[in-house]
């Protein structure tokens, strides 16, 4: 019998995205069906782990020339489910529909759209980006066969638009067999306080470092690392940082780059303590930070802005703490609480570990996922 084919298509994310290949990708090829990933980020024709990734470069093009692109790929690919990751990949689902009546159309949620466009705009320029958005996006939300959403957060936002849509909730929770266990040991003489992720000011990294160059002075016995892995967003930002590093001597800073998703381990496993100081902007204040699960699963405490959505999702006085990222004594008191209390980071750290284990991992959500497609694929 010939396999089901699921095509994955996005607009704005990489081929080897972390939920798109490893994740959702690795767990539909593993159920049997025949798998392709369409993105227009990157021109690329390869097949990896049995998946077919298909791209294209779609910097000068107009977004109906992407649309039209799409089409054109997905045509080739014939699937017979195609879960879309943005609006345009969606837009040209729907119009492939027209002709395949069969083909079902999933939208994968995991960002606040259209906000995370629209904010990035000034003044009236915003509120008119907001609506241009908004109003196809009600139009597809509503001619989809399925949401799933990323977090329960989003559950209420969408319920409004798309009240009678079915929705599911498969969470970003990690791929466990990638992440290893490494409990920190917070007496030792050089502690590493680490980030993993997009570096930029918005993520608090020089709020952090503020408070590291002021315990710096207050514990000269300690010496103290911070480890950076990821990417810069901004030139700008690369050159200011650097530049603040070379006239300070009493922390050590590291760069390390960006790595797939398989090998990220390896470099939190360096860590002691991880951070993220995340602007409690909209959509930072509204969403769940991926990243929380992967520091908790190697087994790091963490000292994350204190926002509703991990409050929500996590009891934590047992993982981590909270902090105002605007508060300077707030973060400092948080890192100075691990220092005095290594057995606190001890509990936090295999309280972490347990909880990925037990529950918020991705074998379970990915029973989630397949459970949705086979109802879909055998209707």
């Amino acid at each position: 019998m010939e396999k089901k084919k699921i095509c994955l298509v996005t607009s704005g994310h990489p081929p080897f995205d972390d939920r798109i290949f490893w994740k959702f990708g690795n767990s539909i090829k593993n159920a049997g069906y025949d798998v392709s990933i369409i993105c227009s980020t990157q021109s690329i024709i390869k097949e990896v782990n049995g998946i077919n990734i298909i791209g294209f470069d779609s910097s000068v093009l107009t977004p109906k020339m992407k649309i039209n692109q799409f089409v054109n790929l997905i045509d080739s690919v014939k699937p017979d489910l195609l879960i879309c990751e943005e609006m345009l990949p969606a837009f040209a689902a729907i119009n492939i529909r027209k002709r395949n009546k069969h083909i079902k159309v999933f939208l994968d949620i995991t960002e606040w759209y259209p906000e995370n466009v629209a904010l990035k705009l000034n003044g009236l320029k915003r509120w008119i980006k907001y609506f241009q958005l908004l109003l196809p996006y009600i139009f597809i939300l509503n001619k989809v066969d399925h949401l799933i959403l990323g977090e329960i957060t989003k559950l209420k936002r969408y319920n409004f638009l798309a009240p009678f849509k079915q929705k599911t909730i498969i969470g970003y929770y990690p791929v466990l067999k990638f992440f290893n266990y490494k409990q920190p040991d917070i007496t030792k003489e050089n502690i590493v306080f680490g980030y993993a992720g997009v570096i930029t000011f918005e993520r608090g990294i020089i709020n952090f470092f503020n408070a590291l160059y002021s315990l710096a002075d207050k514990y000269p016995q300690k010496s103290f690392t911070f480890l950076l892995f990821g990417k810069f967003t901004y030139a700008e930002e690369e050159m200011a940082l650097k530049q603040i590093i070379s006239n300070q001597n009493k922390i050590k800073i590291e760069f390390e780059d960006w790595t797939s998703y398989d090998k990220m381990s390896s470099v939190i496993e360096k860590m002691d303590i991880c951070f993220d100081l995340r602007r409690r902007n909209f959509i930072y204040r509204n969403s769940l930070p991926i990243k929380i699960f992967e520091y908790m699963a190697c087994g790091k405490p963490f000292i994350f802005s204190g926002i509703k959505p991990i409050r929500d999702e996590l009891d934590i006085k047992q993982y981590g703490l909270l902090v105002n990222p605007d508060n300077d004594d707030e973060i400092f008191n948080a890192i100075e609480k691990y220092l005095h209390d290594p057995a606190l980071a001890e509990r936090h750290s295999e309280n972490s570990r347990m909880l990925i284990e037990k529950e918020k991992n991705w074998k379970i959500e990915s029973v989630k996922l397949i459970e949705l497609i086979n109802k879909f694929l055998t209707k």
